[in-house]
């Protein structure tokens, strides 16, 4: 008990490995840290509630009441103030980690997930966790709103209310066909109809059949798809018109809704 007693608080954004990227989103803090294989961490505690997903290695995680071997493919959550230890880190153990800062919470009005959480997988959506990490490594325009969306989802119990619609789909449908071509936040959209954030990120996937993120991209490449059609501008110059960060980027969206690439089906 006398390590525990003694462990290390970490702060905002801070692990016990070594940061390999962080992005901040207005409250959310995702990450990637690396771990010397066989390392030892001390004893410590978070600050903010976070999850992590193993992506490869694990450790062996030391608590008050036990350990557990944490693998790859884990998904894991952890309650701010409950103590840890790492241990047996696996080679080239790498983990995605996605923190809830105090502002986000009060800013959305959640409360934090509670302890249970740790022990039990039936209180959250692990798959949001992999969506929202797939977001952070895509990182393109709208990856920001859909991480909050899903991150909303996330924090939101898995028993789902009758779906509640007033007619704000379609006032939702036509904001999102207006600013295609914006940059759009939860809370502009949230403010827009004068629902709560959270209603809006929960009911969503209902009324559209994907994340947020998802539907302005389909938007973004509707639009291109027009233009090459057109065959006045290069594809270059289409992929920047249309909120693109490069052509690569274009390739790469264009290819996951349609399979083939805007070149493919420019020859069509």
């Amino acid at each position: 008990m006398m390590e525990i007693n003694h462990s290390v608080l970490l702060e905002t954004g801070i692990y016990i490995g070594k940061e390999v990227n962080q992005q901040t989103f207005d409250g959310i803090i995702a990450s990637e840290t690396v771990y010397e294989t066989n390392f030892i961490s001390d004893w410590h505690f978070h600050k903010n509630p976070h999850f992590s997903h193993i992506l490869h290695g694990g450790s062996k995680e030391n608590r008050e009441n036990g350990f557990e071997q944490q693998r790859s493919g884990s998904s894991l959550y952890y309650y701010p103030g409950v103590a840890h230890q790492n241990m047996a880190y696996l080679p080239n153990t790498r983990i995605f980690n996605l923190e809830f800062s105090a502002s986000f919470l009060t800013e959305y009005g959640i409360d934090i997930p509670t302890e249970s959480w740790m022990f039990s997988d039936i209180y959250w959506n692990r798959n949001n966790l992999i969506k929202i990490m797939a977001e952070y490594y895509l990182n393109d325009q709208v990856s920001p709103l859909s991480i909050h969306q899903l991150a909303l989802s996330l924090l939101s119990t898995n028993k789902t209310p009758p779906l509640l619609n007033t007619g704000w789909p379609a006032k939702l449908r036509d904001i999102l066909h207006d600013n295609w071509n914006r940059s759009l936040s939860l809370l502009d959209i949230s403010t827009e109809l004068n629902l709560h954030p959270v209603t809006i990120s929960r009911y969503f996937p209902h009324y559209f059949g994907c994340t947020l993120g998802d539907y302005l991209r389909w938007l973004k490449i509707e639009k291109a798809q027009l233009m090459i059609r057109l065959q006045k501008q290069s594809l270059t110059e289409i992929a920047y018109f249309c909120g693109f960060v490069d052509q690569a980027h274009f390739t790469k969206t264009y290819k996951r809704f349609f399979g083939i690439t805007p070149k493919q089906y420019q020859k069509l």
